[in-house]
């Protein structure tokens, strides 16, 4: 348990991409359909996939700073782990052509956010416990 608590949220969520990217999934297809809906100017809303990605990433990368700025177990070694994640997305955006697309783009900015955002709020805690003026 310890292990999936300690692993950075968006591995998971890179993961998850290549699964689905891999299984031939369309960002652009609708993930879910809400025409049952009668809305205020009687047009169509839908979420597609790539949605659903962003919204998850956004949840994902909350958890994340929650984890970095709550007390406790977080140590300096999430954060590294968070970096070398960002690097990971980095690299499969530059090599891996079914990341060539501005959905992967904004969640490598995410986890860069999430790695940085880690490593700042660490770096105030500490200075915070030695009292460094």
């Amino acid at each position: 348990m310890s292990l999936i608590r300690d692993i950075s949220t968006f591995l998971w969520l890179l993961i998850f991409y290549i699964f689905a990217r891999y299984a031939v999934v369309d960002l652009d297809m609708p993930a879910f359909d809400m025409e049952h809906v009668v809305w205020a100017h009687n047009e169509l809303f839908y979420l597609t996939t790539k949605d659903i990605f962003l919204i998850v990433g956004v949840f994902l990368l909350f958890i994340e700073i929650y984890k970095a700025a709550t007390t406790g177990d977080y140590s300096i070694s999430e954060t590294i782990v968070s970096f070398f994640v960002s690097i990971a997305y980095l690299v499969l955006f530059l090599m891996w052509d079914k990341a060539h697309n501005s959905l992967f783009f904004v969640l490598m900015l995410m986890s860069f956010l999430d790695a940085i955002g880690g490593f700042v709020i660490s770096i105030n805690a500490a200075r915070k416990d030695i009292s460094i003026k």
